[in-house]
C-alpha cells in the first residue's frame, strides 16, 4: 500500500513550481576550440532520435578512458601504437597520459626518457596523433607523479610547511633553549611520524616563533614572545615567574620538505609552492615545449590537462603569508601562531594543551584558526587552481581537476566549481567487497568526493563529472567485472558520468608475467577477463552518454558544518568526512527514499537566489535546504537564509539553528547580527522550519530520514513503496525526456517495489545500457505507476517520453512453476593463463579455492564444463547457481545462448532445449588471484603479499545447476 503522498502527488502535478522542477532545458556550455582538437561539444537541444542514437553508439567522450601509466617513461613508438589499438578494440574512448616512476621489483634495461626532453615530446605527439587516428581522445597530466614538481626547482620555489610542538614547564623553571635545540628536539620526537619520514634530505629548518603561556591561559595578553629574549647567538634564556604550569610553544618552518611521489625522470624531485601564482604559471608554461617543438598547438593534441589529487603533505605556509593575513583580516597572526598549526596528518584535537584554557579564549582561538584555514584555502584556490584553469583557457584546452586530497582538503566544493571537468576518485578493496551489499569506507571518503565533484558540476553547469575509477591497491588480481559494475553503478548514483580507469600500464610485450604494474585493478591484456571487458565498457559508455546529455534534478541542498570544523579541527580530511557521522551518509537514504540532493557550502548559500520558496544557484533549483549540525553562519549566508524562508522556502534544521558568526575580527558585533537574523527566522517563519535531532546511529539512518522528510512535506522525485538499503536512484531530464536510473547493489537479494512518478502524459521506456535496445515498459493502468523488480546487481534506465507505445507493452512479471536440479558428471577442461591445460572429471561441482588439488587451487584462466542431460519436461531457463563472480557463457547443442558477467547466471533456454538428450557446455572465466599467489616473482608478490594470508579466492561453479520453468503472472 502506498502512502498518502500518492494522492497528493497526483493533485499537485500541474502546480507551476513542480512543473519547473520536472522539466528543464538541457544546459549547455560551449567550449571554443580548434576543429581538430577533441573538445567537449555541448548542445542546448537534442532530439529523442539523436539521444537514442548516441546512447546506442556512444561517442569517445562518453566512453571510459584509462589512466595510461608511462612507467619510468620507458616508452617506444611501436608499443604505444599497439596499446592504443588494443584499448580501441575494447571500446575505450581515450587515454590520460601519465608519466610515473618505474614500479619497484621490475628490473629492465629499457631507456628512461626525460620528461619534456625532445625524445619524450616526440613520443607524446605521436601518441596524441595516434589517438586521433583511432577516433579517441588524449588527456595529459601536468608533470609526472604527484603533486607538481621537478629536479629543476630552486630552493625558493619549493613548498613550505610550518610545524609546531610544545614543551611543559613549571613556575620557577629556567628555560635554556636555542634554535638548534628546538630543531633537534622536534626531529627526535617525530622521527617516526608519517609526515617527517617523507622529508627530503634537502629540507632546511628555521625557527619562526617561540612563546610561553600559562596552561590555563585566558587572554592573548598572557602569552610571552620568547624571541624577544634571544641573544646575539640565538640562545634564549628565561626564568619563569608566577605560579602553576606553563606551556612553551614553538614553530619551525620547513622549506623543500616534500618530493614528488613516484615522479618520473625530469619531473621528480622537489614539490612546488602551490601558494605562489608565479610558481604555478612557471611550472605549467613548461607544457608549451610540446607545441614549440612539434609546431602543433596543444589544443590540437590533447583535450584536457589533468591535475591529480591535492596531496601536499600539509604545506601550510608561503613567503609573505603573515602580511597577507594582516591585510585580509586586520589583525596580526604572530601572537596566535602557537594555535594555528598541527601535524599534517593530524588535527587540532591531537594538541590538548589548550584544554585548560578559559571558554572564551578557546572560542577566540577557534575563530583565528578558522581565519587562518580560510586564507590558506582561498590563497591556494586563487594562486594554484584558478591559475591552472586560466592557463588551460588561454591554451584552448580543458581543465580536468581533482579537488580532494590528503592530508588537507583545500576547499573541496569551491575547488570543484572551478575546472571544466571536476574529477573524483572511487576505491575498491578499501572496504569489504564480498558482502551481500555494497559497502564503502567513510573515513577514506571517496564517495564524499564524488558528491562534491558532481555538486560542483551541477552548480556551475558543467557537462562532465569524471572519476578516477576502481582505484585498487589491495585487491590487484582479485577484482571481478561484477565488482566493477557494482561500484560503477554507485559512481553514477553519486553523480559521476565519466570513468577514467585506474589504470592501464605501459608494459612491453616481452616483459614477463604480469608485466609492469604501477597500481590498479589490473586492466591488462594478460588479465583473464580482458576479452570480456567490452561488455562493461559499452554498458558504462551508454549510461555516461545519457547522463552527460541530461541535467541532474536535485530537490534538496545539504549544508554541513565545514566552517566549524575548520576552526575546531582544521583542514584535515578525517574529521571533515566523519563529523557529524550521519552527514556524509545522508545522501544514501535520500536516494533510497526517492529524493535527491546536492552538497553545498556557505559561499553557495550566500550567493544563491530565492523566489517562491525555491533556492536557486545556476541551473539548480532546491525545494529544501538542510542545515546539518551547524554552529556558525556567515552573515551573508544568514541573510540569504532569511530571504529563503520569507519566500516560503523549507529548511530542515538538525541539532538547532546556528547562532554565531565566523571569524575573529569584530566577532561580538557580527555574532549579534547573526543572532538577530536567527531570532527573526524563529519568530516569524516557524512554519518554514522543521527542527530535529540528529540520528542516534547510522544504522537508523533510513528510518530516521524517512520520518524527517515526511515532516517537511517535500514530495519525492519518485515515490517508492518499500524503500530498501539496496536500491538507489537518480533523476535527470532533457527538454523532452524525464530519466530515472535505479540500481540494486545487493549481490544476492531481489528487490520488488511499486514506483509512482510525478509525471503525466509521458510513457516509460526501458533503455538497456547493455545492448542499446529501447522498448516500452509495462504498466497496468497509469503510465506513471510501475511495478519494478530488480535482480541482484541489476540496474534499470527508465526514460519517460511523449511517444505512446503503438502496442501495449507486455507484462514481464513471471512466476516459477517448476524446477529440476541437474545431477550429472562433468568433464572439465582448464586452459590456464600460462598455456598449460588440465582435465578433471567431477561428480559434483566445487569451489577450486577449497580444493586440495594444487592444479585446481592455483588455477586461473578459462574452464570449460561439459555434460549431457536428458530432458522430457518443458523448461524455460537454466540457472547456473553460485558461479563465484566468474564470467559464464552457455552453449546448448552447440548454440551460444549468451554471456553473464554479473549477478545471477540464469539463461533462457526454451527455444534451444530439446526433449531427449542435450549437450551442455559452459565456458567460465576466473580471476588471476590464486594463480598469482602460487608464483614467486617480485613483480607479482608486490601485490599478492597484501592478501596472501587470506583464504584463497572462490573460483569455479558451485551450482546447484537447475532447470526452471516460468510463466507469466495473470
Amino acid at each position: 500500500m502506498l502512502t498518502h503522498l500518492s494522492l497528493k502527488l497526483k493533485m499537485k502535478l500541474f502546480k507551476p513550481v513542480l512543473k519547473k522542477v520536472l522539466v528543464f532545458l538541457v544546459f549547455a556550455i560551449v567550449v571554443s576550440c580548434d576543429s581538430n582538437s577533441n573538445k567537449i561539444k555541448q548542445t542546448a537541444h537534442i532530439s529523442n532520435q539523436d539521444l537514442l542514437a548516441g546512447f546506442q553508439n556512444p561517442p569517445a567522450e562518453a566512453r571510459p578512458f584509462v589512466r595510461w601509466w608511462w612507467n619510468g617513461n620507458k616508452i617506444k613508438k611501436e608499443e604505444l601504437d599497439t596499446q592504443l589499438e588494443s584499448l580501441k578494440s575494447m571500446g575505450f574512448g581515450g587515454v590520460e597520459i601519465n608519466p610515473i616512476a618505474m614500479p619497484d621489483a621490475t628490473p629492465t634495461e629499457e631507456e628512461s626518457l626525460v620528461w619534456m626532453s625532445d625524445k619524450w615530446i616526440d613520443l607524446v605527439v605521436h601518441a596524441c596523433k595516434k589517438t586521433q587516428d583511432l577516433d579517441m581522445i588524449a588527456d595529459m597530466i601536468a608533470g609526472t607523479g604527484w603533486p607538481f614538481g621537478g629536479e629543476f626547482l630552486t630552493k625558493d620555489e619549493t613548498c613550505q610547511r610550518m610545524v609546531t610542538d610544545d614543551i611543559s614547564y613549571e613556575a620557577g623553571d629556567v628555560i635554556e633553549i636555542s634554535e638548534d635545540y628546538l630543531i633537534d628536539y622536534y626531529k627526535n620526537k617525530f622521527k617516526n611520524s608519517r609526515d617527517e619520514k617523507r622529508n627530503s634530505e634537502r629540507t632546511t629548518w628555521s625557527l619562526s616563533g617561540v612563546s610561553l603561556m600559562p596552561s590555563n591561559c585566558s587572554s592573548i595578553a598572557q602569552i610571552i614572545d620568547l624571541t624577544e629574549h634571544q641573544d646575539n647567538s640565538g640562545n634564549i634564556s628565561y626564568n619563569i615567574k608566577g605560579e602553576g604550569n606553563y606551556i612553551l610553544s614553538y614553530q619551525l618552518l620547513q622549506q623543500d620538505f616534500r618530493d614528488v611521489t613516484l615522479g618520473a625522470p625530469g619531473g621528480a624531485g622537489p614539490v612546488i609552492d602551490h601558494y605562489k601564482k608565479e610558481m604555478t604559471l612557471a611550472y605549467l608554461n613548461r607544457m608549451k615545449k610540446i607545441s614549440e617543438r612539434s609546431g602543433i598547438p596543444l589544443n590540437q593534441l590533447i583535450r584536457a590537462l589533468f591535475c591529480d589529487s591535492i596531496e601536499v603533505s600539509g604545506a601550510n605556509w608561503s613567503d609573505g603569508f603573515s602580511k597577507l593575513f594582516f591585510k585580509t583580516y586586520g589583525y596580526k597572526l604572530t601572537p596566535w601562531m602557537p594555535f594555528v598549526f598541527y601535524q599534517g596528518h593530524q588535527d587540532y584535537s591531537k594538541s590538548n594543551y589548550t584544554n585548560n584554557f578559559t571558554k572564551e579564549f578557546k572560542n577566540q582561538v577557534k575563530r583565528v584558526r578558522f581565519d587562518f584555514n580560510k586564507l590558506l584555502v582561498e590563497t591556494f584556490l586563487e594562486n594554484f587552481t584558478k591559475t591552472y584553469k586560466t592557463f588551460c583557457e588561454e591554451n584552448g584546452i580543458l581543465c580536468r581537476y581533482q579537488a580532494y586530497g590528503t592530508p588537507f582538503l583545500m576547499g573541496m566544493l569551491d575547488g570543484y566549481m572551478i575546472p571544466d571537468i571536476p574529477e573524483s576518485n572511487n576505491w575498491i578493496y578499501s572496504a569489504k567487497m564480498k558482502d551481500s551489499t555494497w559497502q564503502w569506507s567513510p573515513s577514506h571518503g571517496y564517495m564524499i568526493w564524488n558528491l562534491y565533484a558532481s555538486s560542483g558540476a551541477h552548480l556551475t553547469g558543467k557537462k562532465i563529472t569524471s572519476c578516477e575509477s576502481m582505484t585498487n591497491t589491495n585487491g590487484v588480481f582479485k577484482t571481478t567485472l561484477e565488482e566493477i559494475k557494482q561500484h560503477d553503478d554507485m559512481n553514477f548514483i553519486t553523480g559521476i558520468n565519466h570513468s577514467v580507469l585506474h589504470g592501464y600500464n605501459y608494459s612491453p610485450k616481452e616483459a614477463p608475467f604480469s608485466g609492469w604494474i604501477r597500481y590498479g585493478a589490473y586492466f591488462s591484456e594478460q588479465n583473464t577477463w580482458w576479452k570480456h571487458l567490452s561488455s562493461w565498457v559499452d554498458y558504462n559508455a551508454r549510461l555516461s552518454y545519457i547522463f552527460q546529455k541530461s541535467k541532474a534534478e536535485k530537490s534538496m541542498a545539504i549544508l554541513g558544518p565545514t566552517s566549524d570544523i575548520w576552526g575546531e579541527k582544521g583542514l584535515a580530511r578525517e574529521p571533515f568526512h566523519l563529523e557529524p557521522e550521519y552527514l556524509y551518509r545522508l545522501w544514501e537514504p535520500i536516494s533510497q527514499l526517492g529524493y535527491s540532493c546536492d552538497y553545498i557550502n556557505q559561499n553557495v548559500l550566500a550567493n544563491a537566489a530565492v523566489k517562491d520558496g525555491v533556492l536557486t544557484y545556476g541551473d539548480m533549483h532546491f525545494k529544501l535546504l538542510v542545515l546539518a549540525s551547524l554552529k556558525s553562519l556567515d552573515i551573508d549566508a544568514a541573510r540569504l537564509l532569511r530571504d529563503f524562508v520569507s519566500s516560503g522556502g523549507k529548511v530542515l534544521v538538525i541539532d538547532g539553528l546556528p547562532n554565531k558568526s565566523l571569524g575573529f575580527s569584530d566577532y561580538q558585533s557580527k555574532d549579534a547580527v547573526v543572532s538577530d537574523i536567527i531570532n527573526e527566522i524563529q519568530s516569524k517563519y516557524t512554519s518554514s522550519i522543521v527542527s530535529v535531532n540528529k540520528p542516534k546511529a547510522t544504522d537508523e539512518l533510513l528510518r530516521w530520514t524517512k520520518e524527517v522528510l515526511e515532516k517537511t512535506e517535500i514530495y519525492p522525485d519518485v515515490e517508492i513503496s518499500n524503500p530498501s538499503k539496496n536500491v538507489f536512484q537518480i533523476h535527470q531530464s532533457t527538454s523532452k525526456e524525464i530519466i530515472y536510473f535505479f540500481t540494486n547493489v545487493s549481490r544476492y537479494e531481489t528487490s520488488n517495489f511499486k514506483a509512482v512518478f510525478p509525471i503525466q502524459n509521458k510513457y516509460p521506456y526501458i533503455w538497456n545500457p547493455e545492448t542499446g535496445e529501447r522498448k516500452p515498459y509495462y504498466f497496468e493502468e497509469s503510465s506513471n505507476e510501475l511495478d519494478i523488480t530488480l535482480e541482484p546487481l541489476q540496474s534499470l534506465l527508465l526514460v519517460f517520453e511523449d511517444e505512446k507505445p503503438v502496442v501495449r507493452p507486455e507484462n514481464s512479471k513471471v512466476q516459477l512453476v517448476d524446477s529440476k536440479a541437474i545431477k550429472t558428471n562433468w568433464d572439465v577442461v582448464g586452459n590456464r593463463v600460462d598455456n598449460k591445460s588440465f582435465t578433471w572429471t567431477m561428480e559434483e561441482l566445487l569451489d577450486f579455492g577449497f580444493s586440495k588439488d594444487i592444479s585446481q587451487n592455483t588455477f586461473a584462466g578459462n574452464l570449460i564444463y561439459k555434460t549431457k542431460i536428458t530432458v522430457q519436461e518443458n523448461f524455460t531457463h537454466l540457472d547456473l547457481g553460485n558461479v563465484n563472480e566468474g564470467i559464464t557463457e552457455l552453449y546448448i547443442n552447440g548454440k551460444n545462448i549468451g554471456k553473464r558477467w554479473y549477478g545471477k547466471a540464469i539463461y533462457p533456454v526454451e527455444d534451444v532445449l530439446k526433449k531427449g538428450e542435450n549437450d551442455i557446455e559452459i565456458h567460465y572465466t576466473t580471476v588471476l588471484a590464486n594463480y598469482c599467489l602460487s608464483l614467486d616473482t617480485p613483480a607479482v608478490n608486490r601485490w599478492t603479499n597484501r592478501y596472501k594470508n587470506e583464504p584463497l579466492t572462490p573460483v569455479g561453479m558451485e551450482g546447484p545447476i537447475t532447470l526452471l520453468s516460468f510463466k507469466l503472472k495473470n
